[in-house]
């Protein structure tokens, strides 16, 4: 049995909305209090993609509509002696790895289960270029050595795989069989191995040299042959579905890339609480800019009762808070001029079985089994449906409170700048002051 861990997913991309989480994890994760990140980039531009890149390098998992390359760190050098990269992979067809020289010479791609898992190669490139950029090759030009291996990649589970390079050539094993052989000798150099996947197909990676660090992205795109009204998100619910026996033991926290505070003197209390009670499906987090925890904050009077009223969303959606800038402005405002108020311990949790917005919630690993990896909208069936099928309740931890910047209806009549502003000033006291004036 491997030690339980808590793992925060986060659904991410928009750099300007992300700089504030990014601190909070990493103060989260040297506190012990968090075990690993999944960044999901769901990017909507490339400068956010570009940004993801370089604050989470290393990509577990690689998207079935992009032939992009992600990259190993360090190098592989190669001097009068064989060396060797060990993996292990799960995809349903076309692997690839690419030795990229650093300096002038022959890069070389391997590709595992190409052609609709029928065939592998090996492909020469005298320009490095050419093996990262698809533009820049000659589409008419045949791989330097093909061969039929049909049904190579197995539809589900991992495959491991050794690519072996150096004067004795390059060799490809899969399944402790050798797939395809060159035997022209790699030249000596430094090499960079890059990794990539598509062509309908996503990639989960293992690199034996290489263990994956806490903080890593994952890039999922979804299927072609996805209903039309499933979401961008069911890449991740997928991918969790589908590892639910490796997490069986774990938590997950997953929360929304714009949480631009978190009280972290109280989330170890937070994730207690989840793990204790098995009887709640999800449970969320005390949420500023939340409408149904911004109802019962007034009503248990971290809200003064004068002024702005935050009504009960029907049925816990929408309501007028998620539709007003200029309210969640003032509710922001509220917060930051006195964060304490909004720490509420009576009553510790609020049962709530309708609709909430999951900005930041917490549910068991041992529960994936009831969640479905196709979803039209994720935050009415984790709701509804499979909170339902778990047979169990939802909850708000009141003790625990994150502050959610926006919603997409509330953009247009907010400060937004400014409100960042605040939240950075008020990161400063709280992830730089001693723990006892920060509590």
């Amino acid at each position: 049995m491997t030690k339980p861990k808590t793992i925060l997913v986060t659904f991410a991309g928009r750099k300007d909305r992300m700089q504030l989480l990014t601190r909070y994890v990493d103060a989260a994760m040297r506190r012990g209090l968090v075990d690993e990140w999944h960044v999901w980039d769901f990017s909507r531009n490339a400068g956010d993609a570009r940004w993801l890149r370089e604050k989470f390098p290393f990509a577990q998992v690689t998207p079935n509509d992009s032939a992009e390359y992600f990259r190993l760190p360090g190098l592989f050098s190669v001097r009068d002696a064989e060396r060797r990269l060990r993996f292990s992979v799960c995809a349903s067809n076309d692997v690839h790895i690419g030795l990229e020289r650093r300096d002038p010479g022959t890069s070389y791609e391997v590709v595992v289960g190409g052609w609709g898992n029928q065939a592998s190669a090996i492909r020469r490139f005298d320009n490095a270029a050419a093996l990262l950029d698809l533009s820049r090759r000659d589409p008419a030009a045949p791989p330097h050595l093909q061969v039929p291996t049909p049904d190579v990649l197995p539809e589900l589970g991992f495959t491991d795989m050794e690519v072996a390079f150096g004067p004795n050539g390059l060799r490809v094993v899969a399944g402790g069989k050798v797939l395809v052989e060159d035997a022209t000798p790699v030249a000596d150099g430094d090499y960079s191995v890059v990794y990539r996947t598509g062509f309908g197909s996503n990639g989960d990676w293992r690199f034996e040299q290489f263990p994956a660090p806490a903080q890593r992205l994952f890039v999922g795109r979804k299927s072609v042959d996805y209903p039309t009204s499933a979401m961008f998100y069911i890449a991740a619910y997928q991918y969790y579905a589908a590892q639910r026996d490796a997490h069986e033991s774990d938590l997950f926290l997953k929360c929304d890339d714009d949480i631009v505070y978190v009280d972290l003197d109280r989330l170890r209390d937070f994730i207690a609480y989840r793990r204790a009670h098995e009887e709640h499906f999800l449970v969320s987090a005390n949420v500023l800019n939340n409408g149904v925890c911004a109802h019962f904050q007034q009503q248990l009077g971290a809200l003064p009762a004068q002024g702005p009223q935050f009504e009960r969303p029907p049925g816990g959606l929408c309501g007028s808070l998620w539709a007003s800038g200029a309210k969640a402005e003032a509710l922001h405002r509220t917060f930051l001029s006195a964060p304490a108020r909004f720490t509420l311990a009576n009553p510790e949790a609020i049962v709530w079985n309708e609709r909430v917005s999951i900005n930041f919630i917490a549910f068991l690993g041992k529960d994936l089994v009831h969640i479905p990896d196709v979803m039209a909208d994720d935050e009415h069936e984790m709701c509804y449906g499979v909170r339902k099928r778990a047979r169990k309740t939802n909850c708000i931890y009141m003790p625990f409170v994150v502050a959610h910047l926006s919603f997409y209806k509330q953009e247009g009549e907010m400060n937004v700048a400014d409100i960042i502003a605040g939240y950075d000033a008020l990161a400063e006291t709280k992830l730089f002051a001693p723990r006892s004036a920060a509590a």
